[in-house]
């Protein structure tokens, strides 16, 4: 459930005063991740953690998975979109939806598949299907290797967070991609050392925010033998319809700031 080498390449690049960022929820918004990672400056020796949810919802989820898949400077982990295109993006189960499709498709998975059958129509508006499966069979792959959650010296960082009272890597993976109220309720910090950075969980419905927190991270009331909250959630929901603001968030590890971006497509 983890990757050692990328959490030693990222601790290293801490280490050397290097920036990390960590970017929430990005929900195939490709544009507005684009501008927002324009906004870091990023340095050849900096890196970019996005917390999962990389697709669905948005208009061009393959662009972002693209991209992020294929960027030496950037790593994700592993969010439960992600592991319902694993379980549900095949050929067969498309052209014959079940009820896991259609739960999916229900969930954001509808503006996915359009993405992916966009990307592969030709200028006289037909799909190379053929093509296209065989790279979401790529881009499938991928999902299913990326790590569940990464842990540095000082950090968490996990796509929906942890079961309290559980070992870090005794955790079960449903809880770091699913888990929302147990984890935010908790009565102590999951781990003394280290601060959970967090997505899947709009902020605005994390304990002590409401509507008019839109587009805010959060910081939990617990707070760690330092002194730093005990977890930070950046799920600032670039996707939501309501009225208020639809934001994507960057935060730095090095200098712990945060970077918002407005959402660009309509």
């Amino acid at each position: 459930m983890r990757d050692r080498m990328a959490e030693r390449s990222l601790q290293k690049a801490l280490d050397d005063g290097h920036h990390v960022w960590v970017i929430g929820d990005v929900h195939g918004f490709n544009q507005t991740r684009l501008a927002l990672m324009e906004s870091l400056d990023l340095q050849p020796k900096d890196w970019v953690v996005f917390l999962g949810d990389l697709i669905d919802r948005g208009p061009n989820a393959f662009g972002v998975v693209h991209d992020v898949r294929t960027d030496a400077q950037m790593v994700s982990v592993k969010g439960n979109h992600e592991a319902m295109m694993v379980q549900q993006f095949h050929a067969e189960k498309i052209a014959r939806p079940d009820m896991d499709v259609m739960l999916w498709m229900r969930n954001g998975g509808d503006a996915t598949l359009s993405s992916y059958l966009n990307a592969f129509r030709n200028e006289n508006d037909v799909i190379d299907e053929q093509a296209m499966y065989a790279h979401v069979e790529v881009d499938r792959l991928w999902m299913s290797r990326l790590p569940s959650h990464l842990v540095l010296d000082r950090w968490c960082l996990v796509h929906a967070g942890y079961r309290p009272g559980v070992g870090l890597d005794e955790q079960d993976e449903a809880d770091l991609l699913w888990i929302r109220g147990a984890f935010h309720r908790a009565r102590t910090p999951i781990d003394e050392q280290r601060t959970v950075v967090f997505g899947h969980t709009p902020t605005a419905g994390l304990p002590g925010f409401t509507a008019r927190d839109w587009g805010q991270p959060w910081h939990s009331d617990l707070v760690l033998e330092d002194g730093r909250a005990a977890a930070i959630g950046i799920d600032t929901c670039v996707y939501h319809g309501q009225e208020g603001p639809m934001v994507m968030t960057a935060f730095n590890l090095q200098t712990g700031t945060f970077v918002k971006q407005q959402r660009i497509e309509p």
